[in-house]
């Protein structure tokens, strides 16, 4: 690897950590209740639990579906927040490097506009482009880091190539990704809308009545 190389890579890396930590920043500032942590923490292990459970089936990832369930229920900062801690927990068992920080903005994003976009996800058709297409776009995220790791020249030809070699995974990626929405979605809204209801709704009906008992 030369010494463009390298640079491009540690200015890339650069900036996505600083965009994920504006994104956790973010969510601390809203200052999250304690049941929110836990469910986010419980949020994120199933998502890691949907990838490694099917780990050795090449483009099928279960962990996409929960990290897109979770951008659509609970919203945007919610749903990167998870897809990015499900990527680097996740490669934590599968073996990590500088390639999990683009993980972390694909899975991220899939989850980010899903909460942008939820009203739509109603339209079972409309589910099924999301997941098929953002199959194709991790793929292409995540992609960016094999032109380092691969060594390849930074020139239109070996890119395209290497982009060409992850056409069947990233159509597996996607058709799972849209065969898990169109049959499991209803389900899991109904289950992820219960634990919202429940946890973070709740809690926040506490911390109303206890600032109304402080103001009187």
């Amino acid at each position: 690897m030369d010494i463009f190389m390298i640079v491009m890579l540690i200015t890339s890396v650069l900036l996505i950590v600083s965009f994920v930590y504006m994104a956790f920043k973010m969510f601390e500032n809203s200052k999250p209740s304690v049941e929110s942590i836990v469910l986010l923490a419980v949020l994120v292990a199933v998502a890691v639990l949907g990838r490694l459970l099917l780990l050795s089936i090449p483009g099928i990832q279960a962990g996409s579906f929960i990290i897109i369930m979770v951008g659509v229920v609970y919203g945007k900062e919610e749903g990167f927040l998870v897809g990015a801690l499900a990527a680097l927990v996740g490669d934590l068992f599968v073996g990590i490097g500088y390639w999990a920080v683009f993980q972390m903005l694909g899975w991220g994003l899939m989850g980010a506009t899903a909460g942008i976009l939820a009203e739509r996800f109603e339209n079972p058709i409309f589910r099924i482009i999301f997941g098929f297409v953002w199959g194709y776009l991790y793929g292409w995220i995540t992609d960016i880091s094999a032109i380092f790791y691969t060594g390849i020249r930074i020139e239109l030809g070996p890119i395209l190539a290497l982009y060409a070699n992850g056409i069947a995974y990233d159509f597996a990626h996607g058709f799972a990704n849209a065969a898990l929405l169109f049959v499991f979605y209803d389900w899991f809204k109904k289950i992820f809308l219960r634990a919202k209801t429940k946890y973070l709704d709740s809690s926040e009906m506490i911390v109303e009545d206890d600032n109304e008992s402080l103001d009187l």
